[in-house]
């Protein structure tokens, strides 16, 4: 509960303006009921941070798990990525100002967002990459990194009116750019 009411306050009034005390208050609890479970803020953000991530992770795991060829999964994930992406920046419009403006808290969010999106990403081009004949020609973290880049430099699209239209049909585009040096076409 302290962490949904938190990220609540963190999008309303900002984490600057966001205080021990204000999260207690809200969350209809003494402070120090909020401090045996936190020692800080700066870990109730974390802990937001999480969550948050855990909301588009667990999509895009399920996603990567999923049977099909590679072509359909890569293509949905770019697609549910944007899609979850533009929901955190829409429920948190502060988020969104920070974004824009590639604010520190919004990269730290990013980095652990890519390090989770690598460790599904890498068994899933592990899987293809062994179904096929480019086996040792190019590695499945390879394959991770080139698709991460490709999605990454579009997340600021989302900041922009239309922007998950574009991020959509770009990250698609990524999808075939990667897909035909896969194939070696």
């Amino acid at each position: 509960m302290i962490i949904d009411v938190a990220d609540g306050l963190f999008a309303t009034v900002g984490l600057r303006r966001t205080t021990m005390e204000t999260i207690a208050a809200a969350a209809g609890r003494g402070r120090r009921t909020v401090y045996m479970y936190f020692r800080n803020k700066a870990e109730i953000y974390e802990a937001v941070v999480e969550k948050e991530i855990r909301h588009i992770i667990v999509p895009l795991s399920s996603l990567t798990r999923s049977d099909g060829d590679l072509a359909t999964i890569i293509h949905r994930y770019g697609e549910e990525r944007m899609r979850r992406l533009s929901a955190l920046i829409m429920h948190n419009s502060l988020l969104m100002k920070d974004f824009a403006q590639g604010h520190s808290r919004v990269e730290k969010l990013r980095d652990k967002l890519q390090k989770a999106e690598m460790q599904i990403l890498i068994p899933l081009f592990r899987r293809h990459l062994s179904e096929t004949e480019e086996t040792g020609k190019i590695s499945p973290e390879d394959c991770a990194w080139l698709y991460m880049g490709m999605l990454r430099g579009n997340d600021r699209l989302l900041t922009k009116t239309d922007g998950l239209i574009e991020a959509i049909r770009l990250s698609s585009i990524s999808s075939r750019i990667l897909l035909s040096a896969i194939s070696g076409s």
